[in-house]
């Protein structure tokens, strides 16, 4: 699902952000990302969304080469993404159900399937029946859950989450992950930044480790590190 080859990522002040990263993450897999403040993982994050693009070296996602998405295709690229962030990014103003529905009304999504979907979404994460609340009524747990449902929405193969639990408490960010457990158990690829080592621990799932915008680490349970 995801491959990077090689990359590496240089800003303009000069600094390396990454550093000839190399790694794949196959179809289904939930692999966390690690490592200290400015180690590289919201970079990473930020390649991935297209927001930033490499210096050197190539990124490739569910067959998809990066460097050559473009113009409206990068669009089309993102709709295929689901992206879940540390601070909510809801709209005050819109009801969770609205705020869940953007990504399907971005694609012309037809009423009635777009209604089905967020129904489902907001099952899932537990928000069933509680869809024309406004986020300002929910904790930050809660928020997060509706962050979650506006990213798996749309059925995207790839989930890619940056530091979705940096807000919350140790209960509610088990439950968090837990729920990107049951989403990687439905087929999605779910790839998770957080410094949250504790809690990366318990999840006992794959970990990539960056340091200085390095690799320096691909642990997997049970295989050793």
């Amino acid at each position: 699902m995801i491959r990077f080859d090689g990359v590496s990522k240089r800003y303009a002040n000069g600094g390396d952000a990454l550093s000839e990263l190399s790694f794949e993450i196959g179809t289904g897999e939930m692999v966390f990302v690690t490592g200290h403040s400015g180690a590289g993982k919201s970079t990473l994050i930020k390649l991935l969304a297209l927001i930033e693009r490499p210096t050197r070296g190539q990124i490739v996602v569910d067959g998809e080469h990066l460097a050559t998405t473009r113009g409206a295709r990068i669009a089309a690229y993102r709709q295929r993404l689901g992206l879940v962030f540390q601070d909510y990014r809801l709209l005050a103003d819109r009801s969770i159900a609205d705020n869940v529905a953007l990504p399907l009304k971005i694609t012309g999504c037809d009423e009635t399937e777009l209604q089905k979907r967020v129904r489902a979404a907001l099952d899932l994460v537990g928000l069933g029946g509680r869809e024309r609340v406004r986020p300002s009524m929910l904790s930050g747990g809660e928020q997060q859950r509706v962050g979650i449902a506006r990213a798996i929405v749309a059925r995207p193969a790839l989930i890619v989450a940056d530091e979705p639990t940096g807000n919350l408490d140790p209960q509610l960010a088990g439950e968090i992950m837990q729920l990107f457990v049951a989403l990687a158990h439905t087929g999605s690829t779910i790839l998770v930044a957080s410094h949250d080592l504790h809690l990366i621990q318990r999840m006992k799932k794959r970990v990539l480790v960056l340091d200085k915008g390095r690799l320096i680490d691909d642990f997997r349970p049970g295989k050793g590190a």
